[in-house]
């Protein structure tokens, strides 16, 4: 086959999401369209149906519904505030401490909920009034806030790891693993941001009240929920007890237990956590049938073989190919929504990166730092709009407040390239 014909569909598929198409609309139209100028359109209509089935018909699909639910179980059973109190009592103290627990905050949620525009939303309504009531600075605050929320994708159980898995056919659970470390690497560069800030600063961050040692260490048993659901799920995965797809739904299971524990489950709150699962969960699969007719059409076409064997042989060291590669994911995050990008690149770039002799798992824990450094760049920024929603501060003034935190979330980018057993060393050590 030609491999113009896949460039032009990716030309096609870009004019379309500017003109603004949803994703899985644009996808599956010139996949179908693309199938059609192939052959005609009865093999088209016939291949979308063929790809629709095999694409869902996926038994580690299942995961994502189930953790989604385990999410929504988990934020409705009142664990966000525990959570930051359990930080603001422990870090409150030190020079920007209020914002040091946010942080923190978030990497908990992200254990249980693999959300990050959900962090944001809650974080926003408990620790926003918080960080105003000790005069933090306005662009401080919700910069903190939206950046803290990006860990929410990188502490595993994690959608994007999800999709990436399925996409690169890779260990699902050796993504979930990898993403630990760099995940608490990130939360403590973040914080060193943060106190190296307040301490240059007072203002803009003061300092909170002092809580006793004994409140800190009692305070942790209020957060049971959290550290059960962490150790069901991931430590089940550690241990070979299950796979990724079964700990969801033992994590969702144990959810509904906890929300039912602490007498906040009724018909009302199980209805809304199921309905907004099912809402998120159409809208991925949808995404998914029409990125599989689009990459379908790619892969007949032979573009990306035929990309991937140009990529090397191009007289480039492999790291300033991998470098641009980077770079087209720092500017796709800038007009793309998470779930599409994934799905539109990595069929691309992952034999590429094969190629070059990147580990998978490792380029997936990189890209999902991208994907963190996308929710809070301009003009998309998700987190960024979720938090000018809570805020009511304009658009500039937020992305003011991220942008030493972009810059942070590069440093992590380059530690990841210069130390790849960040993300490979615990996978080999607890899976292998």
């Amino acid at each position: 086959m030609e491999p113009w014909f896949g460039v032009w569909g990716f030309v096609a598929l870009l004019v379309l999401l500017a003109l603004g198409v949803p994703v899985a609309f644009a996808m599956a139209g010139v996949g179908l369209a693309g199938f059609a100028l192939l052959s005609n359109w009865q093999a088209g209509i016939a291949a979308f149906s063929i790809v629709a089935y095999s694409n869902t018909a996926h038994f580690v699909l299942a995961c994502i519904p189930l953790f989604i639910l385990m999410g929504q179980f988990a934020f409705r059973s009142g664990i966000t505030e525990e959570l930051y109190d359990v930080m603001h009592k422990w870090f409150g103290s030190v020079p920007g401490g209020l914002g040091i627990a946010t942080v923190f905050a978030s990497a908990g949620l992200g254990a249980v909920t693999g959300s990050s525009v959900a962090a944001v939303a809650t974080l926003g309504e408990i620790a926003l009034p918080e960080l105003e009531r000790h005069r933090y600075d306005p662009t401080f605050a919700v910069g903190t806030i939206a950046a803290a929320g990006t860990l929410g994708i990188l502490i595993p159980p994690s959608i994007p790891m999800v999709l990436y898995g399925l996409l690169a056919e890779e260990s699902i659970g050796r993504l979930f693993v990898g993403g630990i470390i760099p995940g608490l690497l990130t939360a403590m560069i973040f914080s060193g941001l943060i106190y190296f800030r307040a301490v240059r600063h007072p203002n803009m961050a003061p300092s909170g009240a002092t809580s006793s040692w004994r409140e800190r260490f009692r305070a942790p048993w209020r957060v049971w929920g959290v550290t059960l659901l962490f150790l069901l799920v991931i430590g089940g995965m550690f241990l070979g007890w299950f796979t990724p797809t079964e700990g969801a739904g033992i994590g969702a299971a144990g959810a509904l237990g906890i929300l039912a524990a602490v007498r906040k489950l009724d018909r009302y709150v199980l209805g809304e956590a199921l309905g907004q699962a099912i809402r998120l969960t159409a809208m991925i699969v949808a995404i998914l049938l029409g990125a599989s007719m689009f990459t379908q059409f790619i892969s007949i076409t032979g573009l990306t073989v035929s990309f991937a064997d140009w990529v090397i042989s191009l007289p480039a060291n492999r790291y300033v190919i991998l470098t641009a590669i980077l770079v087209v994911y720092l500017i796709l995050g800038c007009m793309m929504d998470v779930i599409g990008m994934l799905v539109l690149t990595v069929p691309v770039f992952f034999p590429v990166i094969t190629k070059l002799g990147f580990d998978g798992v490792w380029f997936g824990i990189v890209v999902t730092v991208m994907i963190e450094v996308s929710l809070i760049t301009p003009p998309v920024g998700t987190n960024v709009i979720i938090i000018k929603r809570v805020s009511g501060l304009p658009s500039r003034q937020v992305f003011a407040g991220v942008a030493w935190f972009v810059v942070m979330e590069m440093v992590v980018v380059s530690l990841l390239v210069l130390f790849p057993a960040l993300a490979t060393w615990l996978p080999d050590r607890m899976l292998n």
